[in-house]
């Protein structure tokens, strides 16, 4: 952490409030092959660029330095001393310490929320799991669902289900995604003005929805997650 806040404090200069670990890293989510370290760059609301502007710096800054940096909507992927890391710029909102603005370049669009609120969110649910399996079957299945809309579409299948039946909460969340998923708007617990659901597009929740239905006709979960 402290080799990444020396790597871009030139970038940032007196604007960087700190970094943070957040991410399937922070919530305790991550499965194999996926980032090893999503880093909150958090700066001061003083900062005068827009999020916007923020981001892309952030991107050439990381370019000039021969980090071969890729956008992946809110966040900046680079390989660093060997582990692949997101980099999340954003920009604190004024009179929240825990508010930050963001760029999403998929949208073009900012967006202000509370990452901290999403990882406490996560790794107090008791669905740390439940997600891995989901996360795993979306993988397996070369799917596109953003990991924090999966999140959200485990806690609401599993609402009233038991713990700790791994199998069954894995049917159980097909069974959502295959009757329920498509159209149903999921909202930004921290920011309800932020829909959630708006990251797919109706093609690309079909597309989930269908593949549910085929794994649920394979009869049992092992067989789903192989």
């Amino acid at each position: 952490m402290t080799a990444l806040s020396d790597l871009i404090k030139p970038w940032a200069g007196h604007y960087l409030m700190g970094t943070s670990a957040t991410g399937s890293y922070a919530k305790g989510t991550r499965i194999r092959g996926s980032t090893d370290l999503d880093i909150l760059v958090q700066l001061g609301p003083r900062t005068h660029p827009t999020p916007e502007r923020i981001h892309k710096t952030l991107f050439a800054f990381l370019k000039h330095r021969g980090l071969v940096p890729r956008s992946r909507n809110v966040s900046i992927a680079i390989q660093y001393q060997g582990l692949l890391v997101d980099l999340i710029p954003a920009r604190q909102e004024w009179g929240s310490g825990d508010r930050v603005a963001l760029f999403e370049t998929e949208r073009n669009q900012v967006t202000v929320t509370n990452i901290g609120e999403h990882v406490r969110l996560i790794r107090e649910s008791g669905r740390i799991e439940d997600i891995k399996a989901l996360k795993i079957w979306r993988d397996l299945r070369g799917l596109r669902f953003p990991s924090f809309y999966l999140e959200l579409v485990v806690l609401d299948a599993l609402r009233h289900r038991a713990h700790n039946q791994p199998g069954a909460n894995l049917l159980g969340t097909l069974e959502c995604l295959r009757d329920r998923f498509v159209g149903t708007p999921f909202r930004d617990p921290a920011n309800f003005e932020n829909r959630i659901s708006a990251e797919l597009s109706e093609h690309e929740q079909l597309a989930l929805a269908a593949a549910a239905r085929e794994s649920l006709e394979e009869g049992s979960w092992d067989r789903i997650v192989r």
